[in-house]
């Protein structure tokens, strides 16, 4: 693994939509996986289980990293709920946070950061419940609102790179241009942690100014 302790996010095209994925642990342990969107899954008919390890064990790039490794525990999947649409979070005397509401960012599977902020403005909103004795669908609506605001534009984008993800010949344009380009590499490792990086991906103007780059 990288010596700087790097997660990897590997874009094969059997993968895509979704990714594989090396994420290092302490003692020389790593979190291996693959992800890919449920309907797909469905559509092509893929064990999810199988490919991932025809991956680790196949294919030449992975399979001699992987030269002495131990699996550790059985394979282990979950269904991951996806933000892609705003949907109802609250209700008379309920509301629904981070899985349960359907938080996780859609491009990158990340639900912690989401979990932790809607349980943050959640705990707000029904301190304001106790005080008023208001548990009511109306009021505690003002959750949904605040979420949201704080939530849906990066929400949005993330399920706009995600779609992106469905045209292999586009990404491998980027790849290609940032195996000669520092500056766009640095872009692209970027993009996962920083929002205002993320909204270039969408931008038409971006991939005509790559066509003039080396």
């Amino acid at each position: 693994m990288n010596k700087e302790g790097y997660i990897e996010l590997i874009l094969k095209k059997n993968y895509q939509p979704g990714y594989f994925w090396i994420f290092p642990l302490p003692d020389g342990k790593a979190n291996v996986g693959a992800g890919m969107l449920t309907k797909e899954i469905s559509k092509r008919r893929v064990d999810l289980k199988k490919m991932l390890m025809d991956t680790i064990e196949n294919e030449p790039e992975i399979s001699r990293r992987f030269e002495g490794a131990i699996l550790q525990d059985k394979i282990q999947g979950w269904g991951l709920p996806l933000g892609s649409k705003k949907r109802k979070l609250s209700g008379d005397n309920f509301i629904l946070c981070g899985d349960a509401a359907s938080l996780i960012d859609p491009f990158t599977g990340e639900g912690i950061a989401p979990a932790m902020l809607s349980g943050k403005i959640a705990a707000n909103i029904v301190k304001k419940a106790i005080e008023k004795n208001d548990f009511s669908a109306t009021f505690l609506n003002q959750y949904d609102n605040e979420l949201y605001k704080k939530t849906w534009g990066e929400t949005r984008l993330s399920y706009m790179l995600q779609k992106l993800t469905q045209w292999p010949w586009l990404f491998n344009f980027v790849v290609g241009k940032a195996s000669r380009n520092k500056e766009l590499q640095k872009t692209i490792t970027s993009m996962f942690a920083d929002v205002d990086i993320r909204k270039q991906f969408t931008n038409p103007m971006f991939y005509l100014r790559l066509l003039f780059k080396g």
